[in-house]
């Protein structure tokens, strides 16, 4: 019953609401406003294309899962896919509810790839740029421990602790042989068979490009996270580019938790707690965390009736 109520999209539009509230109580609510009014459009739609850019990263990403060689075409289908599950992972009540959905345009564009392993190769994809962001995360916490940045403690051993799981999984699957134990328990069990498509995504042959796609992910996400230090400039917020790159990582990675709408109220809180040691107001947090979480829903939604229209 609680596990419902907490995965309800009642609960978490609740919880958006009462964050936001105590986020925004105390500023002064007209001087956002007049610094949203301010911001040129094309520095808007600037950093609309920088946020489809990054999306066209991603999707290569996870095209190169899949493909000996990936062209063009293919990046560019598998980002349509990637905004079509954007835009319809703003309607349902978790994050996963994307990646559940985003790779069915592309069974009849690609028949000879099985619906077991387009569907798993969502969820590696996933993995492999999220245990970027856990390396990223951690090393951020690192540093700003020896800079003496003020953050939870536990934060630093979380993120030890998820990068030593990570590290586990990239050793078994880099040195254990998991097509040939499977084909064992397929001798004796076939409904391991079913599991052959998924194993393969991460056979010996393959881990050249899971490297590759872990590569990428560190790219994609410098590039995404270097986004919030242009925003900051754009509202003159103060945030120096190592203040970025040590909190942005730690914020992303609670934002992962399922307990608001589209990360609103929780990302403005977080950026409260992370950025009013070094930024100009909170006035100026807020609007760089509000203009990031609006310019997500404008990219999923022009994305999304893009791939649709």
């Amino acid at each position: 019953m609680l596990k419902k109520i907490i995965g309800s999209r009642t609960f978490r539009v609740l919880v958006s609401a009462v964050l936001i509230y105590f986020a925004f109580r105390k500023v002064n609510l007209i001087k956002i406003f007049e610094g949203f009014k301010d911001v040129p459009i094309k520095w808007v739609i600037l950093n609309i294309l920088y946020a489809f850019m990054v999306t066209v990263i991603g999707s290569f990403r996870w095209s190169e899962l899949l493909f000996e060689k990936v062209n063009f075409q293919k990046v560019v289908d598998f980002t349509k896919a990637s905004l079509m599950g954007s835009f319809y992972g703003l309607f349902f009540p978790t994050g996963v509810a994307a990646d559940l959905i985003k790779w069915l345009p592309l069974q009849k564009k690609y028949p000879e790839i099985t619906k077991v392993k387009l569907f798993s190769s969502v969820f590696l994809d996933r993995f492999i740029g999220f245990s970027a962001f856990i390396f990223l995360a951690f090393a951020s916490a690192t540093m700003g421990r020896l800079l003496h940045f003020n953050f939870p403690n536990y934060l630093f051993w979380l993120f030890g602790l998820l990068s030593l799981g990570v590290i586990v999984f990239y050793v078994l699957v880099f040195t254990v042989d998991l097509e040939g134990i499977l084909d064992i328990f397929i001798k004796r069990i076939k409904i391991f068979e079913k599991l052959k498509d998924i194993i393969s995504l991460l056979k010996h042959g393959n881990q050249r490009k899971i490297i590759i796609c872990l590569l990428i992910s560190f790219v994609s996400e410098f590039i995404w996270i270097l986004q919030v230090w242009f925003v900051s400039n754009m509202f003159h917020a103060g945030f120096t580019v190592l203040s970025v790159f040590i909190f942005l990582p730690i914020i992303a990675l609670i934002l992962v938790l399922p307990i608001s709408i589209a990360g609103f109220g929780a990302r403005e809180s977080l950026y409260l707690l992370f950025f009013s040691q070094i930024a100009a107001s909170d006035e100026k947090i807020l609007l760089v965390s509000t203009f990031m979480g609006v310019l997500g829903v404008v990219n999923a939604l022009l994305g999304g009736l893009a791939t649709l229209f």
